[in-house]
């Protein structure tokens, strides 16, 4: 598949696609986040990276720090390429764009996905917990983002480099602390719910709250790690991926689970360093 706009990176596989994988970035990151997983997927999956404005080819566009013109936008994009099944992937921002991405397209008399999977984000109806962040001092701002434990030390400590990513991610943080969530009737796909076992930006209610977003199947799988675990634990996360969509594929369908205790819940992947 061809395209030509600048919102989407497009990582074909080999022959015609069975599946399109929609991945939707998180705060302060590029679709280059995505860069590395085509490789582990199945060959019939085509994976197409979402590229907001204000980052690598796009630097000269101006960033944008509301959801809404974003998911105006690729409503506008999208169904062209909904010719056959997908998937909808969002890490934190990500997750927020794209479930209010699914909902525009639902609107317009599109199918759902045939999957929706919300990582590392509390369902949207639950308030940002670090919503203020974006509006702190310099000095406080650098200090918060060091807490997260996902920027590297270079880009912080470099000016040249902090002046580069300090505006985008603020203008995302604003995207996801100023949300405006509208209650919507729920999706009806199966949802699939990833978050790290020391990620401090999720709550279990938050995370439990998915389970209102849609009236199929929901379930959960925590991996070892913070708020980026699909980076540190990236190789279980796309090997549990691959499988998931490989049972899609071939219409077996999810069972729901319920979100129990934290060390109860489903585990997968090893422990390991972030590697950004």
């Amino acid at each position: 598949m061809k395209t030509d706009s600048p919102w989407l990176i497009v990582h074909e596989g080999k022959g015609e696609p069975r599946l399109r994988l929609f991945c939707f970035h998180y705060a302060g990151a590029t679709a280059a986040a995505f860069r590395t997983w085509r490789d582990s997927l199945p060959d019939w999956v085509e994976l197409i990276a979402v590229q907001l404005p204000g980052r690598d080819y796009r630097m000269d566009e101006p960033l944008i720090d509301d959801a809404e013109p974003i998911v105006a936008e690729l409503a506008k994009i999208l169904p062209p390429l909904l010719d056959r099944p997908y998937v909808f992937f969002g890490h934190s921002m990500g997750a927020l764009i794209s479930r209010d991405l699914a909902h525009s397209l639902r609107a317009q008399g599109l199918p759902e996905p045939d999957l929706f999977i919300a990582s590392g984000r509390s369902a949207p109806r639950f308030r940002w917990l670090d919503a203020g962040a974006q509006a702190l001092p310099d000095d406080a701002f650098i200090e918060t983002v060091r807490d997260y434990n996902g920027t590297p030390e270079e880009l912080i400590t470099e000016p040249a480099l902090r002046e580069l990513w300090m505006p985008r991610l603020r203008a995302d943080l604003t995207v996801s602390a100023m949300h405006r969530y509208i209650e919507q009737p729920p999706l009806a796909c199966p949802m699939l719910v990833l978050h790290g076992t020391v990620d401090r930006l999720v709550t279990a209610a938050g995370l439990a709250g998915w389970a209102a977003e849609t009236t199929g199947p929901v379930r959960y799988v925590r991996y070892p790690g913070n708020h980026f675990f699909l980076h540190s634990e990236e190789k279980a996360l796309l090997a549990d991926l691959s499988e998931e969509l490989r049972r899609l594929a071939a219409g077996e369908r999810m069972q729901r689970q319920p979100l129990r205790h934290d060390t109860e819940s489903a585990t997968r992947g090893t422990a390991g360093a972030l590697s950004l």
